[in-house]
This record gives C-alpha cells, structure tokens and sequence, in this order.
C-alpha cells in the first residue's frame, strides 16, 4: 500500500466484517483504529471502508479503474498472521468468573489466583487501566469485555489467568468462547435489578456457585475444589 501511497495516489482499505474469533481476535473497529494510525502520515489519500465478510469480488463490464496485484518480495509473501497467532497458543488456563456486580466475585478469584498460583483481572482494575475511558453501552461493555479477554490470552501464556469480570451479555460471552475458551464459572447471587446494570443469566457455564447458599469460606473451597477437578496447571 505503501508503495503506491508514496507516489501520491489513493487507496481504499477495505476491512471485512469477520467474527471475531482465535483466528480473527480484532474487532473492526480496533483494526479500522490500527490501520488508521499506521497510515496517517498520507492523511486524505487513505479511506478506510467496511465491508461485509465476503470470499470473492465479481464485476461485469469495465469497472473504470484499474484492478491490479501487488507483487510483494518472498520474505514479506511468507508473513503469516494465523500461523503467528497460532505460535502464541496460550498454555496454562483462563477461568472467568461472571456474575452481577456485588456477587462476590473479586473475593472468590483473589482465593483462586493464590491456590493455583496464577494472576487476577479484576473487572474494577481493568476499568482503571486497559478500559480507562470506556463507557457503559453495551457495545462499550462488549469491546471492554474482548480486551480483557486478550489480555488474559496473552498472560495465560505465563500462568493460569482468573477473570472476575460482569461480562453481563450472553453474546459477548460466546464471542469470548471463541477467542480464548476460558472456563466459565457463575457466580449466583440475588441483588436487586437496576436498568444501568443488565444481566443475562450464563446459558450453560462449566460451574455455578451460588453464594446465597454457603458462606464465603464454603464458596471458595467448592471454587477451589471444582478448579483443581478440571484443571490440571503445568509450572
């Protein structure tokens, strides 16, 4: 692109509205994001559009522009994303803990991070940090959710990872699934429903606790217990 952008003419960046997935793990608005800043120095030559997840272009008569390849050098032909993304497979587990805010699931994942030896995102650090200005909309929710999740992919690389974020949307957690498969535990509890705070019951999740049942101390041990069933963590 680069190529034809430094003798002075445009381009159009088309990006394909793909799922989101291990293979794909972006978002299109994070790629439009990227490829923007990679490109700015061109300013106005540059357009990016979006595209639905298409496998091919047809056209009929003369389009009226010329359609052409750009012959990249052998190194540069041989970059494989997938086969890069593949050779950052994630070693050691992910365990979500999900649940409405106030379910006790930062004190659950602080006993768990101990027992297993491994690391905590805490859904109020992640606001405070990777999400710092993110709002509360549920597309605003769904992006904050995805970057934990490939936060959490990238760590999982060095020891197991326990998340103890809402992630309150069922679609956003089957999107979650497919990027990185944690093991997703329920944490049950009845609070009382506020319209800022919405929250879709886990259609099937690996384990429920409900803390309305069993004190904390009983909660952490059936958490523990399950983990340690399920999980076998290689130091």
């Amino acid at each position: 692109m680069e190529s034809v952008l430094k003798n002075g003419k445009p381009i159009v960046v088309a990006i394909r509205d793909t799922e989101i997935s291990k293979k794909n793990p972006l978002s299109v608005t994070e790629r439009w994001t990227l490829i923007q800043q990679g490109l700015q120095e061109y300013g106005e030559l540059v357009k990016i559009i979006r595209i639905p997840d298409i496998d091919e272009v047809c056209y009929g008569r003369e389009v009226g522009y010329l359609i052409r390849r750009i012959h990249l050098d052998e190194q540069i032909e041989q970059i494989s994303a997938t086969n890069i993304r593949a050779k950052g497979k994630q070693d050691f587990p992910i365990i979500w803990l999900t649940g409405q805010s106030g379910s006790g699931k930062s004190t659950l994942g602080r006993a768990l991070e101990k027992q297993i030896n491994g690391v905590l995102l805490d859904g109020d650090e992640m606001r405070q940090s990777i999400s710092l200005n993110a709002g509360f909309t549920k597309e605003d929710r769904e992006e904050h959710n995805l970057r934990v999740a490939r936060l959490a992919k990238v760590l999982a690389k060095q020891k197991p990872v326990v998340v103890a974020v809402i992630a309150p949307f069922q679609e956003t957690r089957d999107k979650i699934t497919t990027l990185i498969d944690p093991i997703w535990i329920y944490i049950k509890k009845k609070v009382p429903k506020e319209a800022n705070k919405p929250y879709m019951v886990p259609r099937s999740p690996n384990f429920i606790i409900d803390t309305d049942k069993s004190t904390t101390t009983q909660n952490i041990k059936k958490l523990i217990n399950f983990v340690n069933s399920k999980v076998i963590i290689h130091e």
